[in-house]
């Protein structure tokens, strides 16, 4: 990336940190079932999120130990910059990784850091609520239970055009983020390629 998109690249993510943060200093932020995880004293787990509902999820974690998987791309550097100002880590991936390179450094990265990880459950590109298998067999590999998340946004704008519907909260809001009950990924959970679980996640709207 040359110098003036780095530059673009930092207003941009400034701005979002700047935004979602007024956002939610002037909000009802409700953490529905969220005191399960508000202590480090814990096993680490992979919270699993709507692509559409993620900007109203960045500063939930602020400060604790989270690692976030984005995209290798011109966007994800926005997204990246925004993690890294709430005091995330990213992993930078394709739209389509093939697996074995990337998933490795992943599992070898997280098997020596004691922190958290936040996977889009339809990301980078849809369709729209549709599980990635990767995001799964992923967190299988990670030996980590998974933790779906919902979130409901009182006043917001929603981009229709968008493949995701994505949400932007409006300030003096109020916000509803529903943390899921944990789910612990078998060997029967991959022999039939997660449908089960994928199913149940899918239920959560």
């Amino acid at each position: 990336m040359n110098i003036e998109k780095k530059f673009v690249s930092k207003i941009i993510s400034k701005t979002m940190y700047g935004y979602i943060s007024f956002v939610y200093k002037t909000s009802k932020i409700n953490k529905i079932g969220f005191d399960e995880f508000n202590s480090n004293n814990r096993e680490k787990v992979v919270f699993l999120f709507w692509h559409g509902d993620s900007f109203s999820l960045y500063p939930a974690f602020k400060n604790n130990p989270l690692y976030i998987i984005t995209t290798k791309d011109r966007r994800g550097d926005f997204i990246s910059d925004t993690c890294h100002s709430f005091g995330y880590k990213t992993f930078r991936l394709p739209d389509n990784p093939d697996g074995g390179t990337y998933i490795h450094k992943i599992v070898d990265t997280m098997n020596y850091n004691d922190a958290d990880m936040a996977i889009a459950l339809d990301g980078p590109l849809g369709p729209n609520h549709e599980p990635k298998y990767f995001t799964i067999a992923l967190s299988y590999l990670l030996k980590k239970n998974i933790v779906p998340i919902t979130i409901e946004v009182k006043n917001k704008i929603e981009i229709k055009k968008r493949w995701d519907n994505f949400k932007i909260p409006l300030p003096f809001t109020k916000i509803n983020i529903t943390f899921h009950s944990k789910i612990t990924l078998t060997k029967v959970d991959k022999k039939e390629k997660f449908k089960t679980v994928i199913e149940k996640i899918k239920s959560y709207k």
